[in-house]
């Protein structure tokens, strides 16, 4: 399946470039949207281009918020 990236605002990204990193450049995050829906293990690189299935219609007014995954 192809992705697509969306480029975050400077509200999300200057959030996630303060958190620690998943892996080697990127973080796993959930989104949590306006309409209340979550979208969970999505990944952001260099804390500002969250990646999104072909199949994922999302706008970047749609989000709410970005938090990081729970490790495990």
């Amino acid at each position: 399946m192809q992705t697509r990236t969306l480029k975050l605002t400077d509200r999300f990204t200057d959030n996630l470039i303060n958190l620690p990193e998943s892996g080697m450049g990127y973080q796993l995050v959930k989104i949590i949207l306006k309409n209340g829906k979550v979208l969970t293990r999505h990944k952001v690189i260099n804390s500002e281009l969250l990646m999104l299935e072909e199949n994922e219609n999302i706008a970047i007014s749609d989000i709410d918020k970005i938090e990081l995954e729970n490790r495990k």
